[in-house]
């Protein structure tokens, strides 16, 4: 097994992904140090999940033993979440700064609850599959079309397109299985459930006006048998020659009496056995069973929209909590949406998300502002720009030159005094010390000042945040600035989105732009500034070797004069053959070069991660 151990996840530089949090929106995590996990605990979280308890296994510590779990799941069906949950402890930047805290709760107790939230993934997409089976046998039913174990197990696209072949479809079913195999998932369903339906009584009518054109009696008695057989299909089963030729009242009493309990279809039965009017049971078989199974099915579906609601708010909680605001934002979307939009995002859309931000109000926006990485961070830089250096130096210079200016003017009246012909005129000079006095301590103030506030300025760091100046599109940006102090190593590397739940594909690709600036800065300084991700594995982007798709090396130094400067560039990453399988955890933007001093600046905007 491959085995990212402590070693290699705390030693790789810039893969860690602790936050440094003074000046950044993600509020500090607070919690006191774990004490490791024992040989049961790390015994009982690997049996939960189905795997040996060896004593490799369980001699690992805890970080080590959360990545062997993460790797040992890989491939299996119904383990995203626990997969996830390791991934956030053993990437979390506590862990990678040596704190093993979260990957020892992760041990201790995420591994149950993250294993219960698969388990409930695994019921819905079980409970998603009969409710697909079971629209395949009513459709099949409808039309009278045998199906195997095999066909059921189709995909519904495929289904439908084995009922627009059937011998057994009509005109009009063919058609409408011609136009939702054509059409979304959502309207295939549709298509199996009241589309066919409806499609099939037409072609029924019109074969009943065919069979019986000059037998009134042979009309009725098609017209029943079809109602019947539309009647059956709602519980699935096919009629048979006595089902048919059965009073209208023992027919009700079968599907009395084989109808699910507690559903409207069965209560609908049964209060048509219990009356005495033969309208009232020629009625259930023909329209009640099926306004019955429609009410069924409207309370089905609502129970369910509460319950992907609920679903759907507990993880904006959860990732809110651990500033997966790329979580939140999709979550949030899908609650916006439709009820289908909804139950698409809980049973697979949330496991495979994408980035899409322009930094709006009503986008995924930044986790950090002004925060260096852990292990990268700021070097030989600062967040005092040369031309406020200038501006600051001259004052400086300036209030030097006054505290000079007073202390000769002190001293020249100091000789006056002493050489005063008269007491008089001795006197009246002697009177102006003090006001000569103050003014030394007056510009002494002013110079120190001046250089506080040159201090200040060269005390300050590089700045990430979000700027209003300038933006490609809608009216935000991320903006990077700062001042370059050494011209053979510096760089600064800054936090800016804690992500979650991005798998790279391999059509995956990173795509941003990006507007090197240089009115605040020198020369070419602003290329110098790029995107880097962190993944899973402990690896990054600037390291990898990728390249965009002007084969630059997706490194801040590397892309360094290769950007027109004053205008926007796009630049596109593609991922996939480098991090397939891999979750991007962390997005950071850097300033990196060895070349040249002064001031950096750029803006990036319209950021992707998209498959």
């Amino acid at each position: 097994m491959n085995i990212i151990t402590r070693a290699r996840l705390t030693g790789l530089a810039g893969a860690a992904t602790a936050v440094v949090l003074a000046a950044t929106s993600l509020p500090a995590p607070a919690y006191a140090a774990e004490t490791p996990a024992t040989l049961a605990e790390k015994a009982a979280a690997l049996r939960a999940l189905g795997l040996e308890p060896t004593p490799t296994r369980t001699g690992y510590k805890d970080c080590d033993l959360t990545v062997a779990i993460w790797e040992a799941l890989d491939g299996q069906e119904f383990r995203g979440e626990v997969r996830t949950a390791a991934v956030s402890a053993f990437s979390d930047p506590a862990s990678l700064s040596g704190d093993a805290s979260k990957c020892t709760l992760f041990i201790r107790t995420e591994v149950f609850a993250a294993k219960q939230r698969d388990v409930a993934i695994q019921v819905a997409a079980e409970e998603q599959n009969r409710i697909e089976r079971e629209l395949k046998q009513k459709a099949a039913l409808t039309i009278g079309l045998t199906i195997s174990t095999d066909d059921l197990g189709l995909t519904v696209k495929n289904f439908v397109d084995l009922i627009r072949k059937s011998d057994k479809a009509g005109t009009r079913v063919k058609a409408g299985a011609q136009a939702a195999y054509d059409a979304a998932h959502a309207d295939q369903l549709t298509f199996l459930g009241d589309g066919i339906v409806t499609a099939h009584e037409a072609d029924r009518e019109e074969q009943i006006r065919i069979e019986a054109a000059n037998d009134e009696a042979l009309r009725l008695k098609l017209i029943e048998e079809a109602a019947r057989k539309r009647a059956l299909a709602v519980l699935l089963v096919a009629a048979t020659d006595g089902m048919l030729a059965a009073s209208d009242r023992d027919f009700i009493t079968y599907i009395w009496e084989n109808a699910a309990e507690g559903t409207e279809v069965r209560g609908a039965a049964e209060r048509a056995v219990l009356s005495r009017e033969p309208a009232d049971w020629n009625a259930y078989i023909h329209t009640g069973i099926h306004e019955a199974r429609e009410i069924d099915r409207q309370r089905a579906a609502r129970k369910k929209y509460e319950a992907d609601v609920a679903k759907a708010d507990a993880l904006i909680t959860a990732a809110t909590e651990n500033g997966h605001l790329n979580v939140v934002h999709a979550a949030r979307k899908a609650l916006a949406g439709t009820a289908e939009d909804l139950d698409l995002f809980i049973r697979v859309g949330q496991y495979d998300l994408q980035l899409t931000t322009g930094l709006e109000a009503n986008e995924v926006g930044l986790t950090w502002s002004n925060s260096p990485t852990p292990k990268s961070g700021f070097v030989n830089v600062d967040g005092c720009m040369p031309l406020t250096v200038r501006v600051l130096n001259a004052q400086v210079a300036r209030a030097d030159a006054e505290v000079t200016r007073a202390e000769m003017d002190l001293e020249q009246l100091e000789m006056q005094i002493e050489n005063a012909s008269t007491a008089a005129e001795r006197a009246k000079l002697v009177a102006k010390v003090p006001g000569a006095k103050k003014a030394i301590a007056d510009a002494k103030a002013k110079l120190a000042e001046a250089k506080a506030e040159f201090a200040a300025c060269k005390a300050k760091k590089p700045e990430l945040g979000i700027s209003t100046a300038r933006a490609r599109t809608g009216g935000n940006a991320v903006r990077v600035i700062g001042n370059d102090l050494d011209a053979t190593r510096s760089f600064a590397y800054f936090q800016a989105l804690n992500l979650d739940r991005i798998v790279v594909k391999p059509t995956t690709k990173l795509t941003y732009w990006i507007f090197p600036s240089n009115d605040l800065a020198t020369g070419g300084n602003g290329t110098c500034v790029a995107v880097d991700l962190m993944f899973s594995n402990g690896a990054n982007l600037r390291d990898s070797g990728a390249v965009d798709q002007n084969g630059n090396r997706a490194h801040p130094s590397f892309q360094c004069g290769k950007l027109k400067t004053n205008e926007w560039n796009e630049v596109t990453v593609p991922l996939g053959a480098l991090f397939n399988g891999r979750s991007i955890t962390r997005l950071d933007i850097a300033y990196d070069q060895a070349a040249q001093t002064g001031g950096f600046g750029a803006h990036l905007d319209d950021i992707s991660i998209t498959h």
